[in-house]
C-alpha cells in the first residue's frame, strides 16, 4: 500500500524502531525492496536520488514505483532524496512523491530555512512530507560533495530552531556520518544526537548508514532515530550481484537469471538492515 512518509515515522517513534530508506535504481531493485519487507511484514521507504530522477525520468519512475508501492502488502513511502533543486522538488510533489527532501544544508542558516519553509507551505497543501538537512554530512551524494575537513555538525540549538522555524516533518542533523563508504572509523555523535532528539518534536533521520556496525545502528535506534538511509549498499549488493553472476556464468546471456540473481543480492541486503532496524513485523 502506497502511504505518506510521515505515517511511517510516526509508528516508528512510537514503536522505537527505525524505518529503512533504500536507494533504489530500477525497477529490479525498487521490486527487490519490497519483496524484502514483504516477507519481514516491514514498512518500507524507497528512495530515489536526484540522478535516478533525471536518468528515468520522473514521470516514469514515479508511475513504476507507485504502482509497486500500491500493490505491495505492507506499507510503502516513496521519498525524494538529497534535492538542492526547488524546482525538482516541486515537481516531483506534483507528479506524487509521498515525501521530499529539500536539502539546502550548504547554504547560509537563513536562507536554508527560508527555502526549506516555503517548500514546506507549498507541501502541506499537497499531504506531502518533507525532510530538511542542517550541517554538512562528508561524502558525495549526486552533486553534492562534502570533503573531509569541510562538514559542519548540527548544534541543538540550531536543530530546534531550524525544526521550529521551518516546520518540517523530518529533521537530518549532521552528526559524523557520511555519504559512501568510511575509510576509517566514523566518530557518530551520539551525544549529539541525544541532545538535538531531546529538543526537536519531529522525526530525526541518520545518512550514511551503509557501512556503520550493527552496534552503531542499534545504539542510533535506541536513541531515537525514525528513518535511515542506506544507498551504497544497494549499489554493491546489486554491482557485485551482477560481476558474481557472469564470472559464474560465463557464455551463457541469460539476462533475466542473472536478474533473479541480483535481484536476491538486494533483497538480502534489504532484509538484513531491516532486521537491525527493528521494523520486522511492525507492518
Amino acid at each position: 500500500m502506497y502511504v505518506d512518509m510521515g505515517q511511517l515515522l510516526a509508528r516508528a517513534v512510537a514503536g522505537g524502531y527505525a524505518v529503512g530508506a533504500f536507494n533504489i535504481v530500477n525497477d529490479l531493485t525498487a521490486a527487490a525492496a519490497i519483496r524484502a519487507a514483504e516477507e519481514l511484514r516491514s514498512p518500507i521507504i524507497l528512495q530515489t536520488s536526484v540522478s535516478t530522477v533525471k536518468e528515468i525520468g520522473a514521470e516514469h519512475l514515479i508511475v513504476l514505483l507507485s504502482d509497486l508501492a500500491k500493490r505491495a502488502t505492507v506499507p510503502v513511502a516513496v521519498h525524494l532524496d538529497h534535492c538542492t533543486d526547488p524546482a525538482l522538488v516541486r515537481r516531483c510533489m506534483d507528479l506524487g512523491w509521498s515525501s521530499v527532501m529539500i536539502d539546502r544544508s550548504k547554504a547560509s542558516f537563513e536562507e536554508n530555512i527560508r527555502t526549506t519553509r516555503e517548500i514546506v507551505q507549498e507541501a502541506q497543501q499537497k499531504g506531502v512530507t518533507v525532510e530538511g538537512e542542517l550541517g554538512s554530512i562528508v561524502g558525495v551524494e549526486d552533486d553534492i560533495v562534502v570533503s573531509s575537513g569541510e562538514e559542519g555538525l548540527a548544534t541543538p540549538q540550531g536543530a530546534e530552531e531550524f525544526v521550529r522555524r521551518t516546520g518540517v516533518g523530518a529533521f537530518a542533523p549532521a552528526i559524523g556520518t557520511a555519504h559512501g563508504l568510511y575509510t576509517g572509523t566514523p566518530n557518530v555523535r551520539f551525544d549529539l544526537f541525544d541532545q538535538i532528539k531531546r529538543r526537536v518534536a519531529c522525526p530525526l533521520v541518520v545518512h550514511g548508514g551503509t557501512g556503520l556496525s550493527e552496534g552503531v545502528f542499534r545504539r542510533l535506534v535506541a536513541a531515537g532515530a525514525a528513518k535511515i538511509n542506506i544507498s551504497t549498499a544497494i549499489k554493491i549488493a546489486y554491482c557485485e550481484g551482477m560481476a558474481e553472476y557472469t564470472a559464474a556464468h560465463t557464455g551463457e546471456n541469460n539476462p533475466l537469471r542473472m536478474d533473479r540473481f541480483v535481484a536476491e543480492r538486494v533483497k538480502a541486503c534489504v532484509g538484513e538492515h531491516i532486521h537491525i532496524f527493528g521494523s520486522d513485523q511492525k507492518a
